[in-house]
């Protein structure tokens, strides 16, 4: 029996490295997905920004 059991817990560990091996490879992609985004939506801000530099603020000719 404890010959099986080590097996057993053999078949185990490797299904959980492979699991965890798959959660690794997500969160690797997640990170380099989430930077771009984060990155392309700096630059966009920083765009609408300056954009808005240019209009006076403040006064409305309105009035």
């Amino acid at each position: 029996m404890g010959l099986a059991s080590v097996v057993s817990l053999t078949a185990v560990l490797e299904s959980w490295d492979e699991r965890l091996g798959a959660v690794c490879g997500e969160c690797d992609y997640l990170a380099g997905a989430l930077s771009k985004v984060a990155k392309e939506m700096g630059e966009t801000e920083t765009a609408v920004d300056k954009s808005f530099e240019s209009v006076e603020t403040g006064k409305d000719e309105r009035r």
